[in-house]
């Protein structure tokens, strides 16, 4: 009798085991789960992220100095569709022009208070969700920026283009290609693109 209730302990000894390695398993198992969960949500946010956040263009124009040529360019701008709020300060301008016998020159902007050779400006035009950052556009904002062409040794005088990329930190660049008028006249508003 004392075999049987020896084989009987044995076997509950080995039942309380199998429970408990089954319980560990369980337990990395979901801890395993919870991990890919989190990876790809942030794999997922990040591809959004990259895909989804961009400029869209709504209107372009220049104004000319005393001579004939477009001195300042002022690039109405939003967020596209589905775009979540993006900060000036952390995007970049790149103005390109090709100049005669096919060489360029190239621009690289960052946001600064003033318009110059080495910085863009923006203003608001509508801020639709008020932000204490100035540069922080936000679905439905509206923003101006403006360069200043005479400041990076650039103009355009009629017929010339140039090259404008808007680039945000993350996301899709937007790019416009700038084109004179025919004619210009000294000291006027301009519509470009």
């Amino acid at each position: 009798m004392e075999e049987e209730g020896e084989m009987g302990v044995g076997t509950l000894l080995i039942f309380i085991a199998m429970i408990l390695v089954a319980a560990v398993a369980a337990g990395v198992l979901v801890q395993t789960a919870y991990k890919l969960q989190q990876q790809a949500e942030s794999t997922g946010d990040e591809a959004l992220q990259d895909v989804a956040t961009g400029f869209k263009v709504l209107a372009v124009w220049g104004v000319t100095g005393t001579g004939s040529n477009v001195t300042d360019v002022y690039i109405k701008i939003a967020l596209t569709a589905g775009s979540p709020g993006i900060n000036l300060a952390d995007s970049k301008i790149e103005v390109i022009q090709t100049i005669g016998g096919g060489s360029t020159s190239e621009v690289t902007l960052n946001y600064g208070g003033t318009s110059n050779g080495t910085y863009f400006s923006a203003s608001e035009l509508r801020d639709m969700a008020p932000t204490t950052t100035a540069a922080m556009m936000t679905s439905g904002d509206i923003f101006q920026v403006h360069l200043d062409l005479s400041d990076m040794v650039m103009g355009l005088d009629v017929q010339e283009q140039i090259s404008v990329l808007l680039m945000p930190k993350h996301g899709v660049p937007t790019l416009l290609e700038i084109t004179a008028p025919s004619t210009l006249e000294a000291s006027s508003v301009v519509v470009l693109k």
